[in-house]
């Protein structure tokens, strides 16, 4: 595995990491810890996947805001449709930051992606 950071503040890349290896889960999470966000390269996962991953990780706090996919109600579903004008959550947030106890973090899975932008934007309250 490979864990590159991504600036001097936050944010690290993880390649050839595997989020169903459980040794490869403990070191995401020590990055995670370390970065507070991670990008893990390369994963192709089944929704079951993606629960067991997040599981993993801390308990799963449902976005309340978004769809739930019908067959897997731990997944939410964030979708932007080609006549959307605006981003999903263009403005500045903190995800959960409505619960008394936010979420750990979100994991998000890509799935369709626009060759150019489709990117967001982190930053670290803590380095702030």
């Amino acid at each position: 595995m490979k864990i590159v950071p991504m600036t001097s503040a936050i944010g690290a890349d993880v390649y050839d990491a595997d989020v169903r290896k459980a040794a490869d889960v403990k070191k995401i999470k020590a990055a995670f810890a370390k970065y507070s966000v991670v990008a893990v390269r390369d994963q192709n996962l089944t929704p079951e996947e993606h629960i067991d991953f997040a599981e993993a990780m801390g308990q799963i706090n449902i976005n309340r805001f978004f769809t739930p996919l019908d067959t897997h109600p731990n997944i939410a579903i964030v979708l932007k449709e080609p006549d959307q004008k605006g981003a999903i959550g263009e403005e500045w947030h903190t995800d959960h930051s409505y619960d008394v106890e936010p979420a750990l973090g979100s994991i998000l899975s890509a799935i369709d992606m626009p060759d150019v932008g489709g990117d967001t934007v982190f930053s670290s309250m803590a380095a702030a």
